[in-house]
Order: structure tokens, then C-alpha cells, then sequence
């Protein structure tokens, strides 16, 4: 038997991952804004584990193909209800007055952060270049 075709909209992947470390970027923002506010917990995104789970292609399907000459079954991937997961990290005390708020690793997170999104906002814009070039050879 020959394995099902999965569908991922790669747009709808970018968005949700461009959303997703917009969200973190904030939260990290948040966390700075408050490194000196006493009592405060830090808080952090995860989405990565989360965008992997949704995306899994290797899941077995009820549908088959019973000779690769086939027509393939494409099966489209939701990831319209796809949203980041924020917790508090209450586990820890960094600092006497209950704060736990480290500067140089929240510096460091909104760095990698930083080149994560701009990674994938210019990886959106290569998708998109090639869409329209595409496109306008087909005029041609």
C-alpha cells in the first residue's frame, strides 16, 4: 500500500508561526517591563512541540492507496484552532523579593527570538516572490 498525501498550506504555517513568536516576543517584553516588580513570575511561550504535533504527516490514515499510479488522497492539515500556550513560571525564585526575572536570559531569548522571526518573515517573503513570479510567467 502506498502512503496517503498530506496537504499543509505553508502560508498558514508561516502565519501561525509568525503569530506564534509575535506572542512569545510580547511575553518576553513583558517579562523585562517587570524585572524590577516584586513577586512578579515570569512567563513563557511554547508552540514549537505544539506546531510539530499538529503538522505530524507520519500519523497512519484510513485512507490508502493501493498502487502509486493512483490519484493521491491529500489530506489538508488544520491548523486553524493552533495557538501558542503561555504559562507562569511560579517553580522558581531568582531574587530575596520573590521575582523571578533573570536579565541575561531574557535578553538572550528575545535575540533568538528576534532572529527567529525575522528568519520566518523573510522565508514568507521568498514564498510569496516565487508565487508571484510564478505567476507572471504563466502571462508570458
Amino acid at each position: 500500500m502506498v502512503n496517503p498525501i498530506t496537504y499543509v498550506d505553508p502560508m498558514l504555517v508561516l502565519q501561525k508561526s509568525l503569530d506564534a513568536l509575535s506572542t512569545q516576543h510580547q511575553v518576553i517584553a513583558n517579562n523585562l517591563a517587570n524585572i524590577d516588580t516584586p513577586l512578579f513570575k515570569r512567563s513563557v511561550v511554547s508552540f514549537q512541540d505544539k506546531l510539530k504535533a499538529a503538522l505530524n504527516i507520519n500519523e497512519p490514515s484510513p485512507l490508502w492507496r493501493t498502487h502509486e499510479m493512483h490519484f493521491p488522497i491529500l489530506q489538508k492539515v488544520s491548523l486553524e484552532n493552533f495557538k501558542p500556550d503561555v504559562r507562569t513560571i511560579t517553580e522558581t525564585v531568582g531574587r530575596n523579593d520573590g521575582n523571578n526575572v533573570d536579565l541575561e536570559m531574557e535578553s538572550g531569548l528575545l535575540a533568538e527570538n528576534n532572529l527567529l522571526y525575522n528568519s520566518m518573515a523573510d522565508v514568507s517573503s521568498r514564498y510569496l516572490a516565487n508565487l508571484r513570479h510564478a505567476i507572471s510567467e504563466g502571462r508570458q
